[in-house]
């Protein structure tokens, strides 16, 4: 398997722990920062979706079992410490805004190492890696605020809900 394949597969794992996070998520976050998660949740629906079509453009298979343990792997950093082993907290939604965070800023990253590498492979279409690149760029832009906000929420004394 070609390095290129092994990396769009392991970015298309990460995509569908993702989707999972944001979508758990904005269920316990104030509004307006739920809607805004969710929106950025169903953006990422719909980047998996130009993911897997760019994969199955170059020959990329799926890899169920690699899904399945990132999958996993979300759902076992789910138990974080958040200060109630029961309820959801404000430490709860900062905590999940850094994961979000991170998790953005490595789509960010993976969408521009195919920009970099798609002057070499020509099936994998510029503008949708562009538009792409940039629709991260902006969700971090959101995110960061939300985490701010978060972070104000849960660290400052007297705040935090």
């Amino acid at each position: 398997m070609s390095h290129l394949a092994r990396y769009m597969r392991t970015h298309l794992a990460g995509s569908s722990a993702g989707v999972d996070l944001f979508d758990r998520a904005a269920k316990g976050l104030p509004e307006p920062a739920a809607a805004e998660v969710r929106r950025i949740q169903r953006e990422l629906v719909e980047e998996r979706k130009s993911l897997r079509r760019m994969m199955k453009a170059l020959g990329v298979h799926e890899n169920p079992v690699f899904n399945l343990a990132t999958k996993t792997g979300e759902r076992i950093a789910r138990l974080k410490p958040n200060g109630d082993l029961l309820h959801r907290t404000a430490m709860t939604d900062l905590t999940e805004l850094e994961a979000m965070v991170i998790a953005v800023s490595g789509k960010h990253a993976g969408w521009e190492s195919l920009l970099a590498v798609a002057d070499h492979e020509p099936r994998l279409d510029r503008a949708e890696l562009r538009r792409l690149r940039d629709q991260a760029r902006d969700q971090r832009k959101t995110l960061r605020r939300l985490h701010a906000e978060a972070a104000a929420r849960a660290l400052v004394p007297g705040r935090s809900s």
